[in-house]
């Protein structure tokens, strides 16, 4: 087993990643889209502890910074464009020697779950998609988050900002940042608050779901989660982590374990 640092390119951008590759290959893939931070999939440990237990089993694991955070160039674009880069790293896997190109699974978290649901769609190449954490739509999940943070008149001043902010940069009055990102009103409710992964996991054709949750987690609740999961066509599953928070803080070798089990039953 090895691990390679890599470069992805993607339209004119450069993407940072870290490829894991199993003694025995070719191999089938898998995908780690990271959620919404500065950092990247640094931001916190489960990322390279996923992509470690992939390659022990079996697979190529491939972890990547989308735009803007990490260590790739570009700007964050609020989930639209990183639904370009999760398409570039798909392509990046199956143009590997090591690996099965039409053997591939994505794994998205929180944001990166939105992202991946929108970027696997008509993907033959796609065997299997895990959303952790994901939200029902984005709409909903920060007004519910600016609401928690704010109060219920922080989200009248960021509606209201969001607005404003069409005319003239209001980011330094109404200041919103999550996880290290500092965004702009406006983008946040032009871009961010238009991804609704209800209506996007109807699309999904053909590729077996596994969704998971936390009971513990106060970003995206259980029955968030729940809503994409009845939404979405069979082959499908439901997962429950009992006492998980949003990053799966003392949870990860279990949230590990039985993602790899149910990756392993479709490879």
């Amino acid at each position: 087993m090895k691990t390679e640092t890599v470069w992805i390119n993607c339209e004119n951008l450069r993407l940072y990643g870290e490829l894991h590759i199993p003694d025995h290959v070719p191999a089938p893939a898998l995908l780690i889209c990271h959620g919404m931070n500065a950092q990247g999939f640094h931001a916190i440990k489960i990322y390279q502890k996923l992509a470690k237990a992939a390659c022990e089993n079996g697979f190529v694991a491939l972890l990547f910074d989308f735009r803007g955070v990490g260590k790739s160039l570009g700007n964050f674009d609020y989930g639209f464009g990183e639904q370009k880069d999760a398409k570039c790293a798909i392509n990046y896997l199956a143009s590997r020697t090591e690996v099965i190109s039409d053997k591939i699974f994505v794994l998205g978290h929180s944001l990166g779950g939105a992202v991946s649901l929108y970027s696997v769609q008509n993907d033959s190449r796609i065997k299997g998609l895990i959303l952790w954490s994901t939200p029902n739509n984005h709409d909903y999940n920060v007004r519910k988050f600016i609401t928690r943070t704010r109060g219920k008149s922080g989200l009248y001043w960021f509606l209201l900002f969001s607005w404003i902010d069409k005319l003239f940069d209001t980011s330094k009055l109404f200041k919103l940042e999550v996880f290290g990102i500092k965004l702009r009103p406006k983008n946040v409710r032009e871009k961010l608050m238009k991804l609704n992964e209800c209506e996007a996991v109807t699309k999904l054709d053909a590729i077996p779901l596994l969704v998971v949750i936390g009971d513990a987690d106060v970003l995206v609740g259980v029955e968030e989660a729940r809503q994409v999961f009845e939404l979405a066509k069979e082959p499908k599953t439901f997962l429950i982590v009992n006492g998980a928070d949003h990053i799966y803080s003392g949870k990860e070798e279990t949230v590990i374990t039985e993602t790899l089990n149910w990756i392993k039953k479709w490879k």
